[in-house]
């Protein structure tokens, strides 16, 4: 589709799509190899790794048939910090053995240099492997390798340092509780193999030996209700606190926690006597996609102000609290925030509420297992791409990041069908954090969605901060940045949320309940306002627009990237000092892209944002490499700007010099090597950083944003470039996939130019404004798959 060029002016100087059209021609630099330290000798793994691989074996052979796989036992081996890198799996050890990858959990250990020892993360893999690949490998521990295979295996051995089978007490999680008392149980089980790229769930007859031990011990499976995510087996089982402690010695067994329960609603207050009028016409601006809302119901679904038919997806009937908390989150997706005595708004898009609550009668109290199914079914038949969730399991994240079917459900139907899931991030914001309760709760901590916190004040008004109750981060590996951002959610009793009811009067409360549909309001008003929109593109502007807090550094746990606007009109329309370019594209593993950033020549200091969001598939498996995809951005600032190492055998810093200069020719006549490429600012691209430290910036993250002061003469027809490498199983994947990703690049002049936008648009004239029309210019034909 394309757009007229319009000239600027205080009304046409808009948001700029078609960025892709700036792509340029970029050449992957050649990748350098200097000396890597080596934290251990193969000599130092080998004295540590022999006996425990020899108790590992003395294990297994003590292992019950009923406790075991006929096939492979599962044990652990933790990877030095210097080697978590995908590209250093220790692939050629584990082929030789047979050892098969199918899982991972987070662990510390000591990462080493030259200089100094620092404590980090790392992970440990899980391995299934035969009693003659266990052999095997202790043979080629001994001998060190009979053949030039066994050989190179034997070299990888330097990157691990322990190898256990895990003790059944680290497997469950008991919260404490009376060894009498009964309990319903999430029992997670690994994968049997792997076929390819897809994970394998437990065979059938390992399965049976599961649900035999569980009903040996005095247990109930409840096998209608066991559902297989990633490969990872889920089964709800109930049992005392002591059999279960028994039922943990189970080998193939991952996890075992209690099952939770959902969330409780948000406590009510007194009703407003003023009413929300209705809107001047009811029908919404699109009529395409429809969002859906998983909640309690509406109140009266037939009044005026919810025109939509409530379509019950539980056969128990209807609880008025649940109805109340149902029909605020619906109200506030309709309307954004109401206030009483005003009109309501025109509703951007049809609304489909589903009534969860209360969940039937269910053996085991599994009732979060049947709301999830529910959404699961409702959201792939109807095809929804816009979804909102103010409610979830009462579970924090964990740093043990223990898979969690909610999540990697969600996630996976993210990625596979194109929908944004907007989720409450919980409300124990205030709890104990030494024991992690005040973290986001679950699915809040999905990579592929937007989890919003609750903020204290609506915007724009100042100071504002987190409201005290609202959840915080981190979250999981692949998004640890959670909340994406806060919105108002009301703070109790000075300042509560309006909670809009069928009949137009109001209730008061406070709650992540309430920021998350404002939220799921703004954006399916900004996707009637874009020429296309997708999840990427929406989570690109959410995180792009939100107003940092003064103090953002020291509380992104807290407020994420900042506090969302109540609506993303405002940032469809552009300074003139500053312009706003939306780049949608797609990306293929191992492939480098470039563009340029649209810094107009001539323009003095600027600030230049940038914002990139993607889905990635992912591994439910392998929590600690949980995203499989890897998008990474390297700003190149100035095109004549270069990097100068001395000649060989001299010591000094490297310089940096415009090749255009004479400088740069005295410093090539001494034998000063220029670098292949042009000077990066800011971003730290791949080999600048440990693995563990690039993961702690963002390296696996699927939203990033960052900010770059650009100084005045620093700056010449500037680049950015994107690639992408993908992981599975904790090594590198070198299976073809395409990763759709959204980019969105400001510019800011710093020093107030009131022509930037203007020389913007004649310089870059492939960029189109968003048109000013109301509504998007409709695409016969339009599917779904604009949405990927």
């Amino acid at each position: 589709m394309t757009y007229p060029q319009s000239q600027s002016g205080p009304s046409t100087r808009r948001l700029m799509v078609n960025g892709e059209a700036l792509r340029v021609e970029v050449t992957a630099p050649r990748t350098g190899g200097g000396e890597k330290y080596e934290p251990q000798t193969v000599e130092q793994a080998r004295q540590i790794l022999l006996p425990q691989v020899a108790a590992v074996i003395t294990a297994s052979r003590g292992l019950a048939p009923e406790l075991r796989s006929s096939e492979r036992i599962y044990f652990e081996t933790r990877i030095l910090p210097n080697y978590i890198a995908a590209g250093q799996h220790p692939a050629a050890l584990l082929d030789q053995v047979s050892a098969i990858p199918v899982g991972s959990r987070a662990d510390t250990a000591i990462y080493r240099t030259k200089a100094r020892e620092t404590a980090t993360g790392t992970r440990r893999l899980i391995l299934a492997i035969t009693d003659d690949g266990l052999r095997n490998l202790s043979e080629i521990l001994r001998s060190g390798g009979r053949n030039r295979a066994e050989r190179t295996a034997f070299q990888e051995i330097k990157k691990l340092d322990q190898v256990e089978i895990r003790d059944s007490e680290s497997v469950i999680n008991d919260q404490a509780r009376d060894s009498s008392e009964v309990v319903t149980w999430e029992a997670v089980l690994h994968p049997s193999f792997v076929s390819g790229a897809e994970q394998i769930p437990l065979d059938h007859d390992t399965l049976q030996k599961w649900y035999a031990l569980v009903q040996s011990l005095g247990g109930q499976v409840y096998d209608d209700f066991v559902r297989t995510v990633g490969g990872l087996t889920f089964t709800p089982i109930s049992m005392d606190v002591a059999a279960a402690h028994q039922a943990a010695r189970f080998n193939p067994l991952r996890a075992m926690r209690p099952m939770p329960s959902i969330r409780p609603r948000p406590r009510f207050g007194t009703r407003s006597l003023s009413r929300l009028q209705p809107p001047t016409t009811s029908r919404p601006v699109e009529d395409d996609p429809p969002v859906a809302v998983f909640d309690g119901g509406v109140h009266q679904p037939s009044s005026v102000l919810f025109p939509r038919d409530i379509k019950d997806l539980t056969t128990e009937p209807p609880d008025s609290d649940d109805q109340d908390h149902g029909t605020g989150v619906t109200g506030a997706v309709l309307c954004g925030l109401a206030r009483p005595g005003s009109v309501a708004v025109q509703p951007p898009l049809p609304i489909d509420s589903y009534r969860v609550l209360p969940a039937p009668p269910i053996p085991g109290d599994l009732e979060g297992y049947w709301v999830l199914d529910q959404i699961k079914q409702t959201v792939v038949a109807g095809g929804y791409k816009i979804v909102n969730l103010s409610l979830g399991p009462q579970v924090a994240v964990e740093d043990t990041h223990e898979p969690n079917r909610w999540t990697s459900e969600l996630d996976e139907l993210a990625w596979e069908h194109g929908v944004l899931f907007v989720i409450a991030a919980g409300n124990d914001g205030d709890e104990d954090r030494a024991t992690g309760l005040h973290r986001v709760q679950v699915p809040a901590d999905m990579a592929n969605g937007l989890a919003v916190g609750s903020c204290d004040v609506v915007p724009p008004t100042r100071p504002w901060s987190r409201a005290p109750y609202s959840s915080m981060g981190p979250g999981r590996q692949g998004n640890r940045v959670q909340p994406l951002g806060l919105q108002f959610g009301g703070v109790e009793p000075a300042n509560p949320f309006p909670v809009l009811r069928a009949n137009g009067d109001f209730l008061s409360a406070e709650g992540t309940s309430f920021s998350a549909p404002l939220v799921t309001h703004s954006l399916a008003e900004l996707t009637t306002r874009l020429p296309r929109a997708n999840p990427s593109i929406l989570r690109a502007f959410a995180a792009h627009f939100a107003e940092r807090h003064p103090r953002h550094r020291s509380r992104q746990e807290e407020v994420g990237y900042g506090r969302l606007p109540l609506s993303f009109v405002n940032a469809l329309d552009c300074g003139p000092d500053e312009v706003h370019v939306l780049y949608v594209d797609e990306i293929s593993r191992g492939e480098l892209i470039g563009y340029q950033v649209p810094v107009p020549a001539g323009t003095g200091a600027v600030e230049v944002r940038l914002t990139l969001a993607y889905a990635s598939p992912v591994e439910p498996s392998q929590p600690t490499e949980y995203t499989q995809a890897s998008l990474d951005m390297t700003f190149r600032p100035h095109m004549q700007m270069y990097s100068f190492r001395p000649p060989r055998g001299q010591t000094g810093k490297s310089i940096k010099a415009d090749v255009t200069t004479q400088e740069a020719q005295d410093l090539i006549n001494a034998g000063w090597q220029m670098s292949q490429e042009p000077v990066t600012q800011g971003l730290g691209g791949p080999g600048h950083l440990p693995e563990h430290q690039l993961r702690d910036s963002g390296k696996w993250e699927t939203v990033r944003h960052v900010r770059l002061p650009v100084g005045e003469g620093f700056h010449l027809d500037p680049r950015l470039e994107i690639s992408y490498i993908a992981r599975r199983a904790g090594g590198l994947d070198g299976s073809r996939t395409i990763i759709p990703f959204a980019l969105l690049i400001s510019v800011h002049s710093r020093s107030g130019d009131a022509m930037l936008y203007d020389r913007a648009s004649t310089q870059f004239n492939a960029l189109r404004p968003v048109p000013r029309v109301r509504g998007r210019l409709r695409v016969r034909g339009r599917s779904s798959a604009e949405w990927r």
